[in-house]
This record gives C-alpha cells, structure tokens and sequence, in this order.
C-alpha cells in the first residue's frame, strides 16, 4: 500500500469520525457532552518510532476533542494536526483516536463499591501508515479528590505498513488508566489530567505513553468558568529504540504549552 493511499484513508476516516463524535449528543441522546480546542507548541519531539520527529524538536499540534455520555455508556475521539520540520522530509500529518464504552452495569448487571460503572470498551487508533484496533474492559471507578478515573484493559491488534517493503502485524495488550481531578489554589481554579498507555510492541517490550496536562481555568477570572484555560502538556514516551546501534531504550519527554477553548458543553435532564 503506498504511503499517500494510506494517508487519504486515514483523513477521511478522522473526517468521519470527527462527524460522527460532533453530532453524538444529538443522534445517542447525550446526557453530557464537551468538544474543546487545544493549540499545544511543544519542544524536544525527537520520537522517531512514533514520527514525531522534527529536526528543531519544535511541533506545532491542534486538538479536536470531544467526550458525551448516554443512558448506556459514554463516547470519546480526538483528532490531532501536527505541524514541524519531520526528518520524514513531512510537514503536516494528522492522527486521531475513537473510544466508545457500553457499560452492562446500566444493562442492569451487579456494581458496587468503587466500580462506579463496567463494561465492554474498544478503541481505534488512526494515522499515516498505521492502525490500532483494540476491544477489552472498561471501568469508571470512584475515588476521592477525582472528578472522573477510569482504567480501559484492551487486547491490541495493531497494522504498520511501510511503503514498497513489508505490513507488520502486532498482537498485544494494553492497559490505559485516565484521570481527571480539579482542586482550587486561592481564588485560582485548576485542572490535572491525562492518561497511560502501557502496552508492548512487535520487539515484545514495554511501551509506556503518557500525556498529562496541568490546566489554569483563565475563564473562571471573568465569569465563564471552564471555557478558556492555560497551560502545559507533557509528553512522555518510553520505547525501545528502533535504530540500529541505538541505546536499548528511549525516552522522549517534550514540554508543550497550550491554550484549551471550550466552545460547547450541553447537558441534558
């Protein structure tokens, strides 16, 4: 399959399901729903297994996201458009995720205690050249301090493909927790939360992907409390190293600073 084949399925499959996530509240009924804007410049993006790879370190991303719940479980996509100088001689790409969950608990199997709710989770990951179909358990648990934390246990099924030489087929598995907790310093209103991606890859080692993001509420000053926020995003990767005579392992940790537009948030009785 040739590299730009590939790069046009993948923009209209993020076409569509950046359709599909923004109409969600109307077409599942939608109890809660957001979609945000996140602009994130970063530096040190030398992550060549990934691609995020630029020659300065420099990476310019801008963030579609959207999360809604319904009677039965809860939906989550995102898009993401990076911008630098690539090593890959690239100087755009694009990659996006879909998570929907259906929670059998609300189907009216047992739950109790600290599972808040359980159930059935997949995920799709898509991007140039590559496709991550996963399907497993997903739990939303209850703890203190915690507006939302969650782990998603998922057997992987991943698709590389590498133009005029080989497609690689990996089986695997990942366990990806998520959190979200707000806290007040002063008169001043915070945000801290992100998630782990631990899985392993075709050399059968631990891959471990986090993202967390340390947020300002800017609007909460003005009257608009959750619309417009400051920031920083850190991104960690820990890999081994796909080049030969490279160190057995890597770690790729880049600072962003970021700016998160709230635009939409409905709720529904």
């Amino acid at each position: 399959m040739h590299l730009h084949r590939v790069k046009s399925s993948a923009v209209r499959l993020l076409a569509a399901l950046s359709l599909a996530v923004l109409l969600a509240p109307v077409t599942a009924r939608a109890e809660f729903g957001t979609t945000n804007f996140q602009l994130l410049q970063g530096y040190n993006f030398h992550d060549n297994l990934l691609g995020y790879d630029t020659r300065s370190g420099t990476m310019t991303t801008v963030t579609l996201n959207h999360f809604s719940t319904w009677a039965y479980g809860d939906n989550f996509a995102f898009v993401d458009f990076y911008r630098g100088n690539f090593k890959s001689g690239m100087g755009a790409t694009i990659y996006g995720e879909w998570h929907p969950r259906l929670f059998l608990n609300r189907l009216g199997l047992p739950t109790g205690g600290f599972v808040k709710n359980w159930g059935v989770a997949a995920e799709i990951n898509n991007g140039p050249a590559f496709q991550a179909v996963m399907g497993g358990l997903g739990l939303d648990l209850a703890i203190p301090g915690f507006q939302v934390a969650g782990l998603n246990v998922y057997y992987r099924y991943d698709t590389v493909w590498i133009p005029g030489i080989t497609t690689i087929y990996t089986n695997t598995w990942q366990i990806s927790p998520f959190w979200d907790i707000p806290f007040k310093i002063g008169p001043t209103a915070w945000n801290f939360t992100g998630f782990a991606d631990i899985t392993t890859n075709h050399d059968k080692k631990i891959d471990l992907m986090t993202q967390p993001q340390l947020l300002l509420d800017v609007g909460n000053f003005g009257g608009a409390a959750g619309k417009l926020s400051v920031g920083v995003e850190w991104y960690l990767h820990s890999y081994v190293d796909v080049y030969p005579n490279a160190p057995d392992r890597k770690t790729v940790s880049a600072p962003q600073v970021m700016i998160q537009w709230t635009p939409f948030t409905q709720f529904v009785p």
